[in-house]
């Protein structure tokens, strides 16, 4: 077991800003991820005094955490924040991450007294407030909350002095109001737009069909338009990304449960040959349908808390 910290790195999809670069005390790295191709998951791992923020943008970021002998493992989706604590075992899981976009940041809590430039007496509220969130640690955020935290990261992207300290205001005000989120606890669902729930009913039901995005609209009632916004809105991804996961989904559990040839389940989850099938699985998973079926079809499946 070992903890993991990213280098600087300043690419179109990774950008990273480390401590050594911004210099604010508290504050660990502070990230925006934007990929369009699936990466590997992180390993186990954990660390000290850092509490990791998680910040959802669009798609979804599975999340296992270890505490007490028992693996939760999180889905966060767009518009929602998932936090790991200190000492936190936890990792992405096995399987690699799906494209996504979120921001991220470690909050340093070594001298809990002096955080972000505040005084002491903020410094500690802050982290009271922080350590609150242990047991609600997938929140709902909403616009307010991911501007404050897009504001931030733009200003410290400029890496001036003058723009850092513009952004440690916004950050700590993203800080000081989680506590107001509403949490995604694990026994309740988060409730979609009537719509917009409607399509995705429409959607899984027909999810091996080659479903038409006008077809699907006219089931949430909106104009085809107007729904590509509101699902988006809703989700954190687009109707056609969403019906692409779903089938990928699908297509892993049919590749494990037997010997059924890949070609045939590309046919039966709609898509047109089993080329294409295979090259959108390699952009989601990192891997073919036939190197997923040999690397994962002897194992059983793993044993989780779920929480979403």
């Amino acid at each position: 077991m070992f903890e993991i910290f990213d280098d600087y790195c300043w690419t179109k999809q990774k950008k990273v800003l480390i401590h050594d670069r911004h210099h604010v005390p508290g504050l660990g790295n502070f990230a925006h991820w934007n990929f369009t191709e699936s990466v590997d998951p992180s390993p186990l791992h954990f660390h000290t005094n850092m509490i990791e923020i998680h910040c959802m943008v669009k798609g979804q970021r599975y999340t296992t955490v270890e505490t007490a002998g028992t693996v939760s493992r999180f889905v966060a989706t767009g518009n929602q924040v998932i936090m790991t604590f200190p000492l936190e075992v936890h990792s992405n899981g096995n399987m690699p991450q799906a494209p996504c976009e979120f921001y991220a940041f470690q909050v340093d809590v070594s001298d809990p007294s002096n955080m972000f430039g505040l005084n002491p007496e903020y410094s500690r509220e802050l982290v009271r407030q922080l350590n609150c969130l242990r047991d609600n640690r997938l929140l709902n955020m909403n616009v307010t909350h991911l501007n404050y935290l897009i504001s931030a990261f733009n200003f410290f992207a400029e890496q001036t002095a003058e723009s850092t300290r513009i952004g440690v205001q916004f950050l700590t005000c993203f800080l000081f109001t989680l506590q107001f989120l509403t949490p995604a606890p694990a026994e309740t669902t988060r409730r979609l737009d009537e719509g917009v729930a409607r399509s995705i009913d429409y959607m899984e039901e027909h999810i091996c069909e080659n479903l038409r995005l006008d077809r699907v609209a006219d089931h949430s009632g909106y104009s085809l338009s107007r729904f590509k916004i509101k699902f988006k809105a809703e989700t954190g991804i687009t109707p056609a990304e969403y019906i692409t996961l779903k089938k990928i989904e699908l297509a892993k559990a049919r590749l494990l449960q037997g010997d059924e040839s890949i070609t045939d389940i590309a046919y039966a989850l709609g898509f047109s040959t089993s080329n294409y099938f295979a090259s959108v699985f390699k952009k989601i998973l990192s891997c073919t349908p036939r190197e997923y079926r040999k690397a994962y079809g002897s194992e059983g499946p793993a044993t989780y808390q779920i929480t979403q």
